[in-house]
């Protein structure tokens, strides 16, 4: 395997964002940040505001229009606003969809795209089918070129990708770009932001970034060196999550919490995932279910499917996470009903009906067709979705 670092050049944790991205900025040489934040904290909270008073630099602008999945008409507002700003970076404070929109933005202005259809030329669509200059990777020769730092404020992983999903709000389908310098040119883990992220969303991300994990670590293209980040972020989330359960106050479990996202994403375009991932897609685009609940409902049932194949890894997965003897789709539901989500696609209301067409969708999409155990047919999904209803 080749393994190429990204351009993420920083990683600041255990320090408050007021405190630490006034240096940061200066450091990196930027004077006209523009902020985009999730509405949560724009109207919610008075992180934000704290924030551009410890800057103490002129704002370029401020946008908190970005809905869950990064719909691709928000990315586009986005970009419009970047482009009429004059921002020299994008300071993203929020989740994956909000970081997300920002890599759009990365990728239209560094490539000098102007208008939809230019950059639709960029995209993966859902089933596969890409754009005519989706791997052309002669990016960012636009002198305009601009970096983005994030403050994350869920345990998504988003912050380690070069890669963005965008929705299509008209076919329910997600859209996929990517970019060698796409990811964020660094990353502000502020551990008491978590006290403004609803538990819910917290713990259930904290899943999506296991299941990074744990789908990287059965993909079959690993490593040495992968293997000992995947292992040992299993061990740190099933540690440090059942106390974050009981307190989103407890500053140094969420900081652990926020390391194991570290370790858990070392992958993220790397290795391969799997059919959790890629019927998660369709859950979220189709269905509107959160990225991190497709995971708590998905990641068990896929490791069910997959054990005949699994051998030790299954059996290492179990260990990390404490469980000597356990089967590992057994040991990672247990936590997930532990930290209270759900564990079924019952649970997330997504009706019985619809299980033939998010079946036939899936099995279309590439990253289904890259799990450890070959799914030949549109029932071999039904089988794993059967597992999880």
């Amino acid at each position: 395997m080749e393994y190429e670092y990204s351009a993420l050049e920083r990683v600041l944790f255990g320090e408050s964002c007021t405190k630490a991205l006034p240096g940061l900025m200066s450091s990196l040489g930027y004077k006209r940040p523009l902020i985009v934040a999730s509405s949560t904290l724009a109207e919610k909270t008075q992180n934000l505001r704290a924030l551009q008073h410890a800057l103490s630099l002129e704002i370029a602008g401020f946008n908190s229009a970005i809905r869950s999945h990064t719909p691709r008409e928000d990315a586009l507002e986005l970009l419009h606003q970047v482009r009429e700003s004059e921002a020299d970076v994008i300071i993203s404070v929020g989740g994956g969809s909000v970081i997300d929109a920002g890599k759009f933005v990365q990728l239209a202005i560094g490539q000098g795209l102007r208008d939809e259809s230019e950059i639709l030329e960029y995209a993966q669509q859902g089933n596969g089918n890409k754009g005519p200059k989706y791997d052309d990777f002669r990016l960012f020769s636009s002198p305009e070129t601009i970096r983005q730092i994030a403050i994350p404020t869920t345990l998504s992983g988003a912050e380690f990708s070069n890669s963005a999903g965008v929705l299509n709000t008209r076919s329910g389908s997600k859209e996929g770009y990517r970019g060698p310098r796409l990811c964020p040119q660094a990353i502000v883990y502020d551990p008491k932001l978590a006290s403004n992220t609803p538990s819910w969303l917290w713990l259930s991300t904290a899943i999506r970034s296991l299941d990074h994990a744990i789908e990287g670590y059965c993909s079959g293209q690993s490593s040495a060196y992968l293997d000992a980040h995947f292992l040992q972020s299993m061990t740190i989330f099933s540690q440090s999550l059942p106390a974050v359960k009981v307190s989103q106050d407890d500053v140094s479990a969420v900081d652990l919490n926020q390391q194991a996202v570290w370790l858990a994403c070392c992958g993220l375009g790397t290795v391969p995932h799997g059919a959790s991932h890629g019927i998660g897609y369709i859950l979220g685009a189709l269905c509107g279910v959160p990225h991190g609940y497709t995971s708590c409902v998905m990641l068990p049932a896929v490791l069910a499917w997959n054990a005949e194949i699994l051998g030790k890894r299954g059996s290492a997965i179990a260990s990390a996470m404490g469980e000597e003897s356990g089967q590992a789709h057994e040991v990672v539901k247990a936590l997930i009903a532990r930290l209270g989500l759900p564990t079924s696609l019952k649970q997330l209301s997504v009706p019985k009906s619809k299980l033939k067409e998010i079946a036939e969708r899936a099995y279309s999409h590439p990253v289904v067709r890259r799990n450890p155990r070959s799914i030949d047919t549109s029932a071999d999904v039904r089988e794993i979705l059967e597992l999880a209803w």
